[in-house]
C-alpha cells in the first residue's frame, strides 16, 4: 500500500505540475459544459418552435395584465415580443403585401381587441366580473384575442399553435385571478404575501428545475467523467507502453499491482473532483438564472436533500471506477496505439447517444437499466434529481458497477501475470 502511496502521488504530480494538463482535465471539462449550456438551449428551442433564437410575436394592443403574466411565466420567455398600437397595424395593413410579408416569415400577430373600440382589453374583462358579481348571469364579454399567422407556412402554424397551448391558455385562465376582484375570492378569505419569499419561491421553481436537472445533468457528468478518464488511461497506460517506459516501471521495485492500484487510485480521485467541480457549476448556473430566462439550459432553483446529494456523490466515484477498468481493459487488449485511441473513443459515441435519449425521453428508468453497467449511473442520477430514487436502485447500482469492474480487473491481472511472481518483473 506504501508503494502504492507513491505511484499516486507521482501521478498526481505529473498531471499539477504541467498546466497543459491540468487545463486539458479541469477547465477544457468545464468549457465544453458551458458550450453545451448554450448550444443546447437553441436546440431545444429550434426543435419546439422551429428557430434557434426567440420566436418573434407580434402583439398588438397588449393589456397590461398580459406584460405582466409574460414577466412572471417562464414559457412565455420562450418568445420575443414586438408591440404594435392599433395603428400601427393599420399602416402595415395598408401596405402592398404587408401582413403577407409580414406573416410570410413565420412571425405570428397576436390581437387583443373588441367591438367596444373605446374601452381596454383589461377593463372590459373587468367589468364582465363585475356584472357577474351583480348577479347578471347574462352577462357577456366581447374581449376577444386573435391569432393571425401564415396557414401555408408550417413553421408559422406550429408556432401559433404552440403559443396558443403554451401561453395563451394560461394567461386566459390567469385572468380570472388578475381582473375577476371580488368575483375570484368566492368562497375564500383574502391574504397577503410578501413580495418575495425565497423558501416560497425555492419551493415554486425546485420540482420544474429539478425535473429539467434530471434530463440533463446526468448525461453531462456522464459525458466529462468519461473524457477525463480516456484522456488519463491513454497517458498513463497506454502512452506508456507505446514510450516502453511500462515495461521499465514495472521492473522497478514496486509490484505491478501496486502500480495498477496507484495508477487507478489516481485517475479515481482526478476524474471524480472533476466531476464534483462540473456538477457544482451545474448547480451555480442554475441559481445564477433567477429570471427563469427560457434560454437558459435549467431553470433556477435545482435543488437536492441531503440523501439525494449523497446518492450523487457516491454514484459518480463507483462511475469512475468502472470507467477506469473498462479503458484499461482496452488498453491492455491491443497493441497498436492508433487501435487503442480509436477504441477508447467510441463510448463518447454512446454516451452522447445516452445523453440525447436520456434528454427527450418521456418515461422513468426501466428496472433492467439499473443492471446496465455505467448506463445505470445515469439513470440512477436522473432518478435521484427527481426525488424518486429507491434504496435496491442504489445498492444494485453501486453493486453492479463494482463487481464488474473487479472482476475485470482480475481478468486483466491474470492476463498480465500480476498474480505469478516470477512474472511481475519479467
Amino acid at each position: 500500500m506504501k508503494k502504492a502511496s507513491i505511484i499516486f502521488r507521482w501521478e498526481l504530480n505529473k498531471i499539477f505540475s504541467n498546466w497543459h494538463k491540468t487545463v486539458t482535465l479541469f477547465l477544457l471539462p468545464a468549457v465544453l459544459m458551458m458550450l453545451a449550456l448554450n448550444v443546447f438551449p437553441l436546440l431545444i428551442n429550434y426543435m419546439s418552435t422551429g428557430s434557434f433564437i426567440k420566436k418573434p410575436i407580434v402583439l398588438v394592443g397588449a393589456p397590461k395584465s398580459f406584460d405582466d403574466y409574460v414577466g412572471e411565466t417562464a414559457d412565455a420567455n420562450v418568445y420575443s415580443y414586438t408591440y404594435m398600437t392599433y395603428h400601427e397595424l393599420a399602416e402595415v395593413y395598408g401596405r402592398k403585401n404587408g401582413i403577407k410579408n409580414l406573416l410570410k416569415g413565420g412571425t405570428v400577430i397576436c390581437y387583443f381587441g373588441s367591438d367596444n373600440g373605446d374601452a381596454s382589453f383589461d377593463k372590459i374583462i373587468s367589468d364582465y366580473y363585475q356584472e357577474l358579481i351583480k348577479g347578471n348571469s347574462n352577462a357577456k364579454s366581447n374581449a376577444v384575442i386573435f391569432l393571425g399567422y401564415d396557414a401555408e407556412s408550417l413553421t408559422g402554424s406550429l408556432r401559433a399553435q404552440q403559443f396558443k397551448q403554451g401561453v395563451l391558455n394560461g394567461y386566459q385562465s390567469s385572468l380570472i385571478d388578475r381582473l375577476g376582484g371580488e368575483y375570484a375570492n368566492i368562497g375564500s378569505n383574502l391574504f397577503s404575501t410578501d413580495s418575495f419569499n425565497p423558501v416560497t419561491k425555492l419551493m415554486d421553481n425546485r420540482s420544474p428545475a429539478d425535473m429539467a436537472a434530471s434530463r440533463i445533468v446526468p448525461g453531462v457528468l456522464m459525458i466529462m467523467m468519461y473524457y477525463c478518464v480516456y484522456s488519463l488511461a491513454s497517458d498513463m497506460f497506454a502512452s506508456e507502453r507505446e514510450r516502453g517506459f511500462w515495461s521499465k516501471l514495472i521492473m522497478t521495485p514496486v509490484s505491478s499491482i501496486d502500480i495498477f492500484f496507484g495508477k487507478i487510485l489516481a485517475i479515481l480521485v482526478i476524474v471524480s473532483g472533476a466531476t464534483y467541480l462540473t456538477a457544482l457549476l451545474l448547480f451555480l448556473s442554475s441559481w445564477f438564472n433567477t429570471g427563469n430566462d427560457a434560454m437558459s439550459l435549467l431553470p433556477f432553483g435545482m435543488m437536492l436533500t441531503p440523501s439525494e446529494l449523497l446518492i450523487v456523490a457516491i454514484t459518480i466515484p463507483c462511475t469512475v471506477f468502472i470507467m477506469t477498468v473498462a479503458c484499461i481493459a482496452t488498453v491492455f487488449s491491443l497493441n497498436k496505439m492508433q487501435d487503442i485511441t480509436i477504441n477508447l473513443q467510441l463510448p463518447l459515441v454512446f454516451f452522447l447517444g445516452d445523453f440525447f435519449l436520456q434528454m427527450f425521453r418521456g418515461t422513468r428508468p426501466m428496472t433492467l437499466e439499473y443492471f446496465i453497467p455505467m448506463h445505470n449511473s445515469l439513470a440512477l442520477m436522473s432518478e435521484t434529481y427527481q426525488a424518486q430514487e429507491k434504496l435496491w436502485h442504489v445498492i444494485v447500482v453501486l453493486a453492479v458497477n463494482i463487481v464488474i469492474a473487479l472482476i475485470a480487473l482480475r481478468v486483466i491481472y491474470k492476463k498480465e501475470g500480476l498474480y505469478d511472481k516470477s512474472k511481475r518483473h519479467s
